[in-house]
């Protein structure tokens, strides 16, 4: 079965300030995989550790991958996930 979970966070467009758009973090993020796994959007924790139980039990290419539209994306990232590593 292929294995390639995906931590999504979700993030909110706010009104535009001085003509740029503006995002912000919900604090929710869901996790998802080919093999089925979809935890729709629930605390950022909780998907944090649904995505490392995932890759701990498929190990053949679970790795941190994300597309972020804003910079504030990506530090949500850093911020649930940190640090992964693999035994």
């Amino acid at each position: 079965m292929l294995h390639e979970p995906l931590i999504v966070a979700e993030i909110r467009e706010l009104d535009p300030e001085d003509g740029w758009t503006r995002f912000e973090a919900t604090g929710r993020a869901c996790v998802v995989c080919p093999c089925g796994l979809n935890t729709d959007f629930i605390d950022k924790a909780e998907a944090a550790q649904q995505y490392r139980d995932h890759a701990q039990a498929s190990p053949t290419r679970a790795a941190v991958r994300h597309h972020p539209e804003t910079a504030e994306a990506s530090s949500v990232m850093h911020d649930m996930l940190g640090e992964i590593t693999r035994d």
